[in-house]
C-alpha cells in the first residue's frame, strides 16, 4: 500500500504471523520538483512504482520463503543461506518479464497483422486492426492467467487491496469486517491505467504509418513511456472526478477488466490488505525491515 510520503508491505510469514514494513525515501517527484510537470510526471511516476514494485517484491519473497527448524522457529539470522530473492534471481525475473511483454503484446501483434497486409490497405485500420488485436491478446493473456491457482490468489489479495481503500475512503475503521461490503473494482487501479495505456497506444500508433516491421516494433517501444505518461494524466484526471457518470462510462473497459484481475478475498487476505494501508498510513507498528 502507497500513500504519498512512504509505502509499506505485509507478508503472513509461515508461522501466520503478518510482517510489516514502511518504506520512506524520495521519489523522482520530489528528487526532481521542478521537471514534475504534465506529462513528465506521469513518467516519474511509472519509474518510481516500478522501483517501489520490486523493493515490495524482495521483501515479501525473503519472509514468506522463511524456514522454520523443527522446533518451530523461525530462521531470522538474516545470513546467507537465509532464502531471499537476490540481484541474479530479480535480474532473471524482470529480464523474462520485459521478454515477455515484448515478444506478446509488441512483437506478435505487428507479425500477426502483417500477414493480412495486402487486404488491409488503409494505414489506420492496418495500425486500429493491430492495436485491437494487442488488446485481445491481453485480455486472453488473463483470463489464461486466472486459472493458475497461485494467480487467482494473487487476484484475491488485489482485490482485498480495493476493498480495504474504499473502506478508508469511506471513512470506516480499518479492519477486516469494514471491508467485506465493498466492491473489488477500483477506478484508480493498475488495471484500468493498463487498458487506457493500450487505447491511447491505438490512437497514437494509428498515426506513425506502416514502416517495416522491425521499425514498427522498433517506434513502439520508443513512444511506450510517451504513451504511459498521457494515460497517467487521464487516470489522474478521472480520479478527480470519479463520480461522474461521463468517466465510468469512459472508464468502463478498465473497471469491467478489473472482473479478471481481482477476486473476492477471504478474511486472511483482508488482514493482510488492512495491515498494510495502516502500516502505510502510521496508524499500527511495524516491524523492522
Amino acid at each position: 500500500m502507497r500513500v504519498p510520503d512512504r509505502w509499506a508491505v505485509a507478508v503472513r510469514r509461515p508461522d501466520g504471523e503478518i510482517y510489516t514494513s514502511v518504506n520512506t525515501g524520495a521519489t523522482l517527484a520530489d528528487r526532481h520538483a521542478r521537471w514534475n510537470k504534465f506529462l513528465v510526471r506521469g513518467i516519474f511516476a511509472l519509474v518510481d512504482s516500478f522501483l517501489i514494485g520490486i523493493r515490495a517484491l524482495s521483501i515479501s519473497a525473503r519472509i514468506s520463503l522463511e524456514e522454520q527448524d523443527e522446533t518451530g522457529t523461525k530462521d531470522d539470522t538474516g545470513e546467507a543461506e537465509q532464502k531471499k530473492l537476490g540481484v541474479v534471481e530479480m535480474t532473471v525475473a524482470l529480464t523474462l518479464a520485459l521478454t515477455l511483454f515484448l515478444g506478446l503484446f509488441i512483437v506478435v501483434p505487428a507479425v500477426v497483422v502483417q500477414q493480412f497486409d495486402r487486404y488491409l490497405t488503409n494505414t489506420i485500420v492496418y495500425n486500429l486492426v493491430e492495436g485491437f488485436l494487442r488488446i485481445t491478446i491481453f485480455v486472453l493473456y488473463l483470463a489464461a492467467m486466472s486459472l493458475l491457482p497461485d494467480m487467482r490468489r494473487l487476484f484475491e489479495y488485489h482485490g482485498a487491496e480495493h476493498k480495504v481503500v474504499h473502506a478508508h475512503e469511506a471513512g470506516l475503521p480499518l479492519d477486516a469486517e469494514s471491508a467485506p461490503s465493498f466492491t473489488t473494482i477500483h477506478v484508480r487501479c493498475g488495471t484500468t491505467f493498463i487498458v487506457i495505456v493500450f487505447v491511447v497506444s491505438i490512437l497514437v500508433f494509428s498515426l506513425m504509418g506502416r514502416p517495416a516491421l522491425w521499425l514498427r516494433v522498433v517506434e513502439r517501444l520508443a513512444i511506450i513511456p510517451l504513451v504511459a505518461a498521457v494515460s497517467y494524466e487521464i487516470i489522474r484526471l478521472a480520479g478527480k472526478h470519479e463520480g461522474s457518470r461521463a468517466v465510468r462510462v469512459f472508464l468502463a473497459p478498465g473497471l469491467w477488466l478489473q472482473r479478471l484481475t481481482t477476486r473476492e478475498p477471504d478474511r486472511d487476505e483482508l488482514e493482510i490488505a488492512v495491515q498494510a494501508l495502516s502500516a502505510a498510513l502510521g496508524e499500527r507498528p511495524v516491524d523492522s525491515p
